[in-house]
């Protein structure tokens, strides 16, 4: 398995490729650098052995550049079982589309259950509820290499999701990023921001300080 990043530009979100047997992306961006995606992907693979792509949570900064990109690669999409309804019927209110004035409309997603598998032919990366950022938010786990690929529940360096938009819940947040600590990942792949590897742990035990000193302010 073999981990290809493309960073997210502004508050685009990053976009995993991830090299497999059966290959797979998590999340889309936007959809203002899809051409970029695609250009970087095709360095690697050809778009269209992508088997399925794995969108993180509904913001439109991860699932913009979905109805594109699967086209491109001719791959299913796939969403937690709290997060695809609204995918399913277009909702900008809660995906942020009308907030950012981005278009948005439905998607056609299947729904990942959690505690499914995601199978790559060569490997499986688990399927981890995260709610926090939002209600349905999933990470990916990879417990062969220790990869996790957290969305917005967790970033390198401290950081973590924001917790105030709509279905969004501190508690939520701090209990998910206390599991995952837990899990004591060595790579941390995160929805935005430079990715880890080695000390993934310990950046996540740094945002759980910084979520804590939160709740006292």
């Amino acid at each position: 398995m073999k981990v290809h990043f493309i960073m997210g530009e502004g508050f685009d979100a990053n976009v995993f490729l991830i090299e497999a047997e059966k290959p797979i992306l998590i999340d889309t961006g936007t959809g203002w650098n899809t051409a970029k995606a695609v250009r970087t992907i095709e360095q690697h693979i050809d778009p269209k052995e992508i088997d399925s792509i794995i969108l993180t949570h509904r913001h439109i900064d991860h699932v913009g550049g979905a109805a594109e990109l699967s086209h491109v690669c001719q791959a299913q999409l796939y969403a937690s079982i709290d997060e695809a309804p609204p995918l399913i019927h277009g909702d900008k209110a809660t995906t942020g589309a009308t907030m950012f004035s981005i278009p948005f409309d439905k998607l056609d997603v299947s729904i990942l259950r959690y505690d499914d598998e995601v199978d790559l032919g060569d490997a499986k990366l688990k399927i981890i509820h995260t709610p926090g950022h939002t209600m349905g938010s999933i990470s990916l786990y990879h417990e062969q290499t220790g990869s996790l690929f957290s969305g917005d529940t967790v970033f390198a360096d401290g950081g973590v999701g924001r917790w105030d938009f709509e279905t969004g819940s501190y508690r939520q947040l701090l209990a998910s990023i206390e599991m995952l600590k837990d899990l004591g990942p060595r790579n941390l792949y995160p929805g935005h921001g430079p990715y880890v590897e080695k000390d993934a742990t310990e950046h996540i035990k740094t945002s759980l300080k910084f979520l804590r000193y939160a709740e006292i302010l």
